[in-house]
């Protein structure tokens, strides 16, 4: 289960600007905007329910797979593409309210590695230690030519769009957007061997924000709640997130509780205050940047004030413990790694504020490159 999307947004961001330099600052405001065709990168929970989200959207959509995924695919591919066979991913949607009732779907499907035709935007669904492998593999198929849209919807979305950066020169080409969302989801075992697919629990409704205006219309157009955001809003709302992922992620899989038993552990304190000291520092620095399009000396004052005040530590502790209430009976997705012996994203949680704080502010940030050291340990 991805826990982490379980944060509630209502948390995440509590200032709103009404200046006009960041109102413009959304890419969604000044490029034309199509998300459709759109293929999806990750075959886990969130990348399911999102998948059939869009399919009702629009319809013009395909998921893509590794090729160990082939046998749950339909054993009859769909139609042939110009370069390639698309399957068909049978999928069988249930709420965790309601289990009893089930919405079937066939997703169209592709194996990496089999389809050339070009991607005109991506969606990003995969775990972040996944990311840019993953990207590797169809990088070249993104139509740059036409400024393709790649929206990241993973967790540790800051380090993977820096990864993004670091690793692929044409970047500059695309047009890279940051999402988030609070919906809760998992998959389970089929019950029928004989019936390949996959199976989905839609756990829990919640709210979905991204920088592009026409992926949140498509997801408000299937019943879904959210909004668009403006540059500015989405990293002080991802911020906020990391700072809650940073703290909660690793401290319960290195002490092996659901999210709310952290609250009584008493010995964390001290660690949670010094990760969320380096964390602030961080964002305030990183946020400050966007004060300098203000030309307004007045704006200018009260942003760097409402800053500094969101991003305190007494305010990012009453952040964390307010995720952590919210999401008690929760299993965070670090844990669920690290008992099931899979590579963990604290690299690109604690990891990526430590290397921030190296690499720009010369910031020695020792509390998250020690929780990055222990959960490693695990």
């Amino acid at each position: 289960m991805l826990n982490t999307h379980h944060i509630r947004p209502q948390h995440l961001i509590n200032i709103r600007y009404k200046t006009s330099k960041f109102q413009l600052m959304s890419t969604s405001c000044v490029q034309q905007d199509f998300i459709f065709p759109m293929h999806i990168l990750g075959g886990g929970s969130i990348g399911f329910l999102f998948a059939t989200a869009m399919q009702q959207a629009c319809g013009d959509v395909t998921m893509m797979f590794r090729n160990h995924h082939k046998p749950r695919l339909s054993g009859n591919p769909c139609e042939r593409s110009s370069t390639a066979t698309k399957y068909i991913a049978p999928v069988q949607v249930c709420r965790q309210s309601d289990p009893q009732i089930i919405t079937r779907y066939d997703i169209s499907a592709e194996i990496i590695g089999d389809a050339q035709d070009p991607i005109k935007c991506l969606l990003i669904c995969t775990k972040a230690n996944d990311a840019i492998p993953a990207l590797s593999s169809i990088w070249n198929r993104l139509d740059v030519e036409n400024a393709a849209k790649v929206i990241i919807l993973s967790n540790g979305a800051f380090a993977i769009r820096d990864s993004i950066h670091r690793h692929f020169n044409d970047h500059k080409n695309l047009q890279i957007i940051t999402a988030t969302t609070t919906h809760g989801a998992y998959t389970k075992q089929v019950s029928n061997v004989n019936n390949p697919g996959y199976c989905l629990v839609h756990a829990g409704d919640g709210l979905t924000y991204c920088t592009n205006k026409k992926f949140i219309d498509a997801c408000q157009k299937v019943g879904w709640k959210g909004g668009s955001l403006s540059e500015f809003e989405m990293n002080m709302m991802l911020w906020k997130k990391l700072a809650a992922n940073c703290v909660i992620n690793p401290l319960t899989a290195i002490h092996g509780v659901k999210n709310g038993q952290l609250l009584s552990l008493v010995d964390i304190g001290r660690t949670t205050t010094h990760i969320l000291e380096e964390v602030s520092s961080i964002a305030i620095f990183e946020m400050e940047s966007f004060v300098q399009a203000e030309d307004n000396v007045k704006a200018q004052a009260h942003l760097q004030r409402s800053i500094r005040e969101e991003f305190s530590v007494d305010s990012l502790k009453t952040f964390v413990t307010n995720v952590m209430t919210d999401t008690a009976d929760n299993i965070s997705s670090m844990l669920q790694d690290v008992n099931a012996k899979r590579t963990t994203e604290v690299r690109f949680l604690n990891g990526y504020v430590a290397r921030l704080g190296k690499e720009k502010y010369s910031i020695d940030c020792q509390w998250n490159k020690d929780m990055c050291n222990k959960v490693e340990a695990l």
